[in-house]
């Protein structure tokens, strides 16, 4: 599924070979990894 997301994006605190596939890794859901992926993305727009 992260594959074929288009934008495949992994928690910190997922399992190794999930962020291994993933385009982008963000720090783990108990730190606001959602908020901080999508601010990056944002700002490179």
């Amino acid at each position: 599924m992260i594959k074929m997301a288009g934008l495949g994006i992994a928690m910190g605190n997922a399992p190794d070979e999930i962020k291994k596939i993933a385009d982008r890794v963000t720090v783990s859901n108990e730190e606001d990894g959602v908020a901080e992926v999508l601010e990056k993305i944002l700002e490179e727009k």
